[in-house]
């Protein structure tokens, strides 16, 4: 079964885009000169997204003392980063609320996997003292959109890629590769790129699993790893495969992250899932 890239490439556009203003966002936060009102204008002019922003800004999670009634005042009491993370939440969670059978995932499964990954990728650049907190966040969010893509071929072939990957030593993403023709994360990558998103997240999307095609962006690249890998030592996977891609010595070795460091890790993390409203 290899599928042939003009078949991706139809799925990857029957998606939905992102929505426009979330495109703005990450422009805009990522620009030193905006102010706090022409952020507000973007996000204003999406209905949803502001009040997909405003529900989450005041969830226990972020923690502040009293009710953030207004746009303005969320932007300017959490600040751009976290304006960001809260605009690419709000606008990527409706997309990843889907079946997906061919991975076994239910509705909530993937939004929840993706939203722990995002977390504990800017959690493990706290912890390694990387520079990639806000890109790595929404790298984290959007590293499995490839799912979405490729799932229906997976659900073809499912029974077949789990027994070869126990009966062998190549992970569940490296027989993506060579059964279908494409892996997950590659398929991620394309539709990222349709999204016209920066290259740095094109990147750490299409090569969160293989980590030497990541060229400049190979340290990002392990950062995404690391952190699904976290996610689903934490119980929140992200399909049936999960378990098939674990950890990899190399990404570890890149980040200067050991066993010890990644422990700490999971129990930093571990105290973010007894939030309950972490994933409303």
């Amino acid at each position: 079964m290899s599928i042939k890239l003009e078949h991706v490439l139809k799925r990857v556009y029957a998606l939905p885009p992102l929505p426009s203003a979330a495109i703005q966002v990450l422009e805009l936060t990522n620009n030193p000169a905006t102010s706090a009102k022409e952020l507000e204008t973007v996000i204003s002019m999406d209905p949803a997204l502001t009040a997909g922003i405003l529900r989450q800004a005041n969830s226990a999670y972020y923690g502040y003392p009293r009710r953030i009634s207004s746009l303005r005042e969320a932007i300017v009491l959490l600040g751009f980063q976290v304006t960001q993370e809260l605009a690419m939440s709000a606008a990527i969670s409706p997309i990843l609320k889907t079946n997906l059978l061919g991975y076994e995932i239910d509705q909530e499964g993937l939004w929840k996997h993706s939203l722990l990954t995002a977390m504990a990728a800017r959690r493990v650049c706290q912890h390694c003292k990387l520079p990639y907190g806000e890109v790595a966040f929404t790298a984290g969010l959007l590293h499995d959109i490839g799912k979405l893509v490729i799932s229906v071929y997976v659900q073809e072939v499912g029974d077949f890629l789990l027994q070869k990957a126990k009966d062998t030593p190549l992970t569940f993403v490296e027989l993506e590769e060579r059964v279908i023709g494409f892996d997950h994360a590659r398929a991620g990558g394309f539709l990222a790129r349709s999204w016209n998103l920066p290259e740095e997240l094109v990147a750490a999307i299409s090569f969160h699993h293989s980590l030497s095609n990541a060229q400049n962006h190979e340290e990002l690249s392990s950062v995404i790893h690391v952190a699904n890998g976290l996610a689903s030592l934490l119980g929140v996977a992200g399909g049936v495969d999960s378990p098939l891609n674990p950890i990899r010595q190399k990404a570890l070795d890149l980040l200067d992250c050991q066993a010890p460091d990644l422990e700490l890790l999971k129990d930093d993390l571990s105290k973010i899932l007894v939030d309950p409203t972490i994933f409303g």
